[in-house]
């Protein structure tokens, strides 16, 4: 249970505190404790753990005990540690099919303390069983155990439970990001420097469709100049020509959309699969000046507009007539770029058709942007870019979560999606020091974000 306020704070204090004052454990047992909690701090990996864990009984109470810990939920015990044999090689470890239970129990000549993991950290690690236990520890033998060290033994196993897991997920986190970086280099060697070979083929087609639209102007001269203009071999010259002219204009249109596809997919991939972005664990920016409209905005709309058409939405750019001179900002091209096309996609997948006070069945998306005087700060002007789509509106609630992590709205259903293009939205918006909001409308459904213009006025003023 998570805690919300410093009062809370205090009483969990002071419940632990109550709590150790009715354990009333003689001072060799809280030496124990103090034992495995300093080691289990001071010493590194979960081998060095295991010993710490099985030595401290036998050192402190002259218990012979045995670790095992979860492997897998198939075969979810593994023998990795004894008193007696020490720590136990990888290539010897053994499975064994123990009975897990929440309680200690015996079995045999022992005792099998359950070992549980943190309730707030379970979901983090993949092999949990359904009851959250990370292991066993066996106490031998139990005629040395009475009822007074049977309760401290469980006492201890819960706070192997707490530091094994720590241990756990620790490690977790190593392989995760040493493979992270891996990946990284896979990255760059197997998908961003192929992707240069595209740019190659492309250029390499261009120069054979203006190779092709010089013969057919030869083609065309020939015919101009041939002598036998008027009878049959001409006619038959000027079929061919048609059907060459044809081919070299629906070539040059599938070189135009593919060049389109290359350059957007290309600064997607760039952007996104950035080193710098998995060094730091975040999204790191490279900002330059660019302009929204012409570098952003219209190419992202050519792209989208057969997919508009399809879907019969009508598109209103208000953005036609703002002067190129006051949306140019600095910010990062690529990862902007991303946001407005979340913003387009959604418009292709969410709006729909409404009637208006007239009667008139309109479905529509309309964007335009706003300056906004010292929206963040005297002297810090915002630039605001809405995104408009007809349909039934949001409730106030889920506007309000609307760019939350997974979170989809109610009349998403039919639609694909993960409720992860908003989220990623805001995280790319705040991170450039701006917000994000959503205001359900009388038709429909307004979506924003709002730019920071502070670093556009300073480098203006260098």
């Amino acid at each position: 249970m998570p805690i919300k306020s410093m009062q809370e704070v205090f009483e969990r204090v002071r419940a632990k505190k109550e709590a150790y004052e009715r354990y009333n454990f003689e001072r060799l047992k809280e030496e124990a404790f103090a034992t495995f909690f300093d080691l289990a701090q001071e010493l590194i990996g979960l081998d060095m753990l295991y010993q710490i864990i099985v030595a401290v009984p036998k050192e402190f109470f002259d218990y012979e005990s045995r670790l095992y810990v979860s492997d897998s939920r198939d075969s979810p015990l593994i023998k990795v540690c004894s008193s007696e044999e020490g720590l136990i090689p990888l290539t010897e470890r053994t499975r064994h099919n123990l009975r897990l239970s929440n309680a200690p129990y015996e079995f045999g000549d022992s005792i099998l303390f359950p070992i549980k993991g943190n309730e707030a950290l379970t979901k983090s690690v993949p092999f949990i069983t359904q009851i959250p236990l990370l292991g066993i520890l066996e106490i031998y033998p139990k005629e040395k155990v009475d009822d007074r060290a049977r309760f401290f033994m469980e006492k201890y196993a819960n706070r192997i439970g707490y530091n094994l897991h720590q241990k756990i997920l620790i490690q977790q986190n190593i392989n995760h990001i040493r493979f992270t970086n891996q990946l990284v280099s896979d990255i760059e060697h197997n998908v961003i420097s192929p992707n240069l070979y595209y740019k190659l083929f492309l250029i390499r087609l261009k120069r054979l469709l203006s190779t092709y639209q010089d013969v057919q102007q030869r083609l065309r001269d020939a015919i101009v100049e041939s002598s036998d203009a008027h009878g049959h071999h001409a006619k038959k010259l000027c079929e061919i020509h048609q059907l060459v002219s044809e081919g070299n204009e629906s070539l040059e249109e599938e070189w135009k959309a593919l060049s389109k596809h290359y350059e957007h997919t290309s600064l997607f991939l760039e952007t996104l699969l950035r080193r710098d972005h998995f060094e730091k664990g975040t999204y790191v920016l490279r900002k330059q000046s660019c302009n929204f409209r012409t570098e952003i905005i219209q190419p992202l709309l050519e792209r989208y507009r057969p997919l508009f058409d399809k879907r019969e939405i009508a598109v209103d750019n208000r953005l036609d007539n703002v002067p190129d001179d006051q949306v140019t900002l600095f910010v990062d091209k690529g990862l902007i770029s991303q946001v407005f096309d979340n913003f387009f996609s959604n418009a292709i997948k969410y709006t729909q058709e409404v009637e208006d006070q007239l009667g008139n069945k309109i479905k529509l998306v309309s964007y335009n942007r706003q300056i906004l005087k010292n929206f963040f700060g005297e002297g810090i002007h915002g630039i605001r870019f809405n995104f408009f789509t007809t349909g039934k509106p949001l409730s106030e609630k889920e506007a309000t979560r609307l760019f939350e992590e997974g979170f989809r709205g109610s009349e998403s259903s039919g639609e694909k999606g993960t409720g992860h293009g908003l989220h990623f939205v805001r995280n790319v918006v705040e991170i450039h020091g701006g917000n994000v909001g959503c205001e359900p409308q009388r038709y429909g459904n307004l979506l924003f974000f709002t730019l920071p213009m502070q670093e556009q006025r300073q480098e203006s003023g260098q």
